[in-house]
């Protein structure tokens, strides 16, 4: 992945002024590119832009391998809809304390 940063070659649905989310106490900023559809959002876990899933109920990370993908390539121009919705069923897994516990209990 290059230095410079790739979401400058996006088309801004909101133009430079993204959508403001609020979810489990944080806010979320949220961008959509008109041109390719992608959903990029800072807020999710600290600090950063990532690639992500805009769900009806939630807002969740893809997979760092799509996150690293999609920040470090330009807008493709298009949709990509194959390929990307492949991308967009892949997320990170969000544990919380409770659900370690759970986890590691079996």
């Amino acid at each position: 992945m290059s230095n410079r940063n790739a979401l400058h070659t996006h088309l801004w649905s909101d133009r430079e002024i993204p959508h403001v989310i609020h979810q489990d106490g944080r806010t979320v900023y949220h961008h959509r590119c008109v041109l390719c559809g992608r959903d990029f959002g800072q807020g999710l876990n600290g600090g950063g832009w990532h690639a992500i899933y805009v769900g009806i109920l939630r807002i969740e990370m893809l997979a760092e391998n799509v996150d690293a993908r999609w920040m470090g390539d330009d807008c493709p121009g298009e949709p990509l809809w194959d390929q990307d919705q492949e991308d967009r069923a892949t997320r990170r897994v969000q544990m919380s304390s409770h659900s370690k516990v759970a986890r590691s209990s079996h």
